[in-house]
């Protein structure tokens, strides 16, 4: 039996298909889930979720922060943002890590180092999934 993968943001699903695995960016680091995997719980971290099809064609997505539950060869992921890596603007993505970056070297009185430290992890993320794809443009 397949995994079905469930990948959502609060406005939006992502994704909606069936694969034979999926990789998974955690707080406990990179996981890997195939069919029959036991129940989990875990939180996302910043980075590239992966998931090979069927057809052994992999899918690359960027997420941010959120939640993933497998259970019962269902892969549930709800993320505060994702992207598939092809719709990635990388410009865009390099233009948010290069002011974060100018943030955290030049701190000001206001700065939140976690934030901007939070929003280059993010670009840096979005920018190697789009990558992945092999169209950076």
């Amino acid at each position: 039996m397949p995994l079905q993968l469930n990948l959502s943001v609060p406005t939006n699903q992502i994704a909606d298909m069936t694969v034979e695995y999926v990789q998974i960016p955690s707080e406990q680091g990179s996981m890997g889930v195939l069919q029959n995997h036991a129940p989990l719980r875990a939180a996302l971290e910043p980075g590239i979720l992966s998931a090979r099809d069927m057809e052994q064609k992999t899918h690359y997505f960027f997420v941010s922060s959120g939640l993933v539950m497998v259970d019962d060869n269902i892969v549930t992921v709800l993320a505060d943002s994702a992207e598939r890596a092809e719709d990635i603007d990388e410009g865009r993505a390099k233009g948010s890590g290069d002011r974060a970056r100018e943030r955290i070297q030049s701190p000001g009185p206001d700065l939140n180092r976690s934030r901007a430290e939070a929003a280059l992890a993010r670009s840096i993320a979005r920018i190697s999934a789009k990558h992945k794809t092999g169209s950076s443009h």
